[in-house]
């Protein structure tokens, strides 16, 4: 049985690593590498010591977070009540964002955490490879890329700096012999996420650097007096202030923002990055208001509603020639297509697992929980604040990605992990209970 359990680790720790390594480069078939995941876990889950049982016991702590996350399907059996149709992108999103977490957890919890840890690994090795697409297509020139791999150059830089972050975070797993180079390559990393941040030349990435500096914060203040955590602190908003402000083109592109700002409050249809925005966030919330409860039933609905609104001129019609089907805001978005209760249910697959990972990561937990809840926590809250300003949940793909990162996180950050790196039948059921 325990060379099951390195087979089925193996397994998991790969795909889990190439997930993000296909995402953000021209390989592709993220989709593809998230069910064949979920397919193996699933297995992991019927076939571990003590079969389903065991699993069913070992989730048991996670109840309210399975009740939290079912609030999406929820949403959308109304939808399709209310539709007289099956919704089937949006059934799928609803089953991945929901019942993907507890299926990878499930399997998780009964592998080996230390080769878990070494997923890690990826998601280095994607950071490192879009910060050279990045590069490689803002080269010479520095022109902003537009045609990066799979995603619109926002998405691919939040997520670049996501996985950079979650690298440099793993600087408390030792993960191999060599404790310096290693410390030293996930350092690294965080380096050229910030140096792929600035080449993609995007504005809302920068918004999340300040939650992901209080997360690190928290997670060195175990090892780190208070006293040198308020100055590392400041010191990393110095830095990343200035290293902002010596981009002329990021300096030019932060100006922009309050010139179209004012454009569009002297002209509401000006035709510019931030009043587009401006227009679409306005559609939306108007969308929203004509029906609070159920918005407009579903997520197609939204550009056929816009057509509306443009016909009665109160949003330029470049939103329809240039086909925007979505308001570049996650929240706005699920408001206006269902309502308050889409919104609550996406409120909940932020902050359900969020509310965990802060508990894990309590200064009286050990190091390797925290780390792990540190990850989780930065998956959280860095899509919540991604999504203020682009369409995280987009593509298949980037919802996947969110679920598999909630069910590893919080495995890993599970404290019963630590045991024995394994929970057979019996002390699952004892833990549990």
């Amino acid at each position: 049985m325990i060379r099951k359990q390195q087979i089925d680790s193996l397994i998991v720790l790969l795909l889990v690593a190439a997930l993000p390594i296909s995402m953000l480069t021209d390989l592709g078939h993220a989709s593809g590498i998230f069910y064949v995941l979920i397919i193996v876990c699933t297995t992991v889950c019927f076939f571990r010591i003590g079969g389903i049982r065991a699993t069913h016991a070992s989730l048991a702590p996670y109840r309210g977070l399975a009740w939290a996350l079912s609030a999406w399907i929820g949403v959308m059996a109304i939808s399709v009540i209310y539709n007289h149709r099956l919704l089937d992108a949006e059934i799928e999103r609803a089953l991945r964002i929901s019942v993907g977490p507890l299926i990878v957890l499930g399997a998780c919890l009964t592998l080996i955490p230390q080769w878990l840890r070494q997923s890690v690994w990826g998601m280095a090795c994607a950071a490192w490879a879009a910060t050279g697409y990045a590069v490689w297509l803002t080269w010479p020139d520095f022109r902003r890329p537009e045609d990066v791999p799979q995603y619109n150059a926002v998405s691919y830089s939040n997520l670049l700096l996501l996985l950079a972050v979650i690298t440099a975070y793993s600087i408390g797993w030792q993960l191999t012999r060599f404790r310096r180079l290693e410390k030293a390559l996930k350092i690294l990393t965080l380096v050229i996420g910030m140096v792929g941040l600035i080449a993609t030349q995007t504005r809302s990435g920068w918004l999340a650097i300040p939650i992901f500096l209080l997360i690190g914060l928290g997670l060195a203040g175990k090892r780190v007096s208070r006293g040198r955590l308020v100055a590392a602190g400041l010191t990393g908003i110095v830095l990343a202030a200035a290293l902002f402000a010596a981009n002329p083109i990021l300096r030019d592109r932060a100006q922009d923002v309050v010139n179209e700002v004012r454009a569009c409050e002297a002209s509401p249809t000006a035709v510019s990055s931030v009043c587009i925005r401006i227009q679409l966030w306005r559609a939306a919330w108007t969308m929203f208001k004509r029906n609070p409860i159920l918005g407009n039933g579903s997520t197609d609905e939204f550009p056929r509603e816009l057509q509306k609104l443009v016909a009665a001129k109160e949003i330029s019609d470049f939103t329809i020639t240039e086909e925007f089907n979505e308001p570049h805001n996650d929240m706005l978005f699920i408001m206006a297509s269902h309502g308050v209760p889409g919104l609550l249910a996406l409120l909940l697959v932020y902050l359900a697992p969020a509310t965990i990972f802060l508990r894990r990561l309590a200064l009286d937990l050990p190091q390797q929980t925290r780390v792990a809840a540190a990850i989780g926590l930065s998956v959280c809250l860095g899509f919540m604040v991604f999504g203020l300003t682009e369409l995280m949940f987009r593509g298949m793909r980037t919802m996947g990605f969110y679920a598999v990162m909630m069910g590893w996180a919080l495995a890993l950050s599970d404290p019963r992990a630590l045991l024995n790196g394994a929970l057979p039948a019996a002390s699952a059921k004892r833990t549990a209970d």
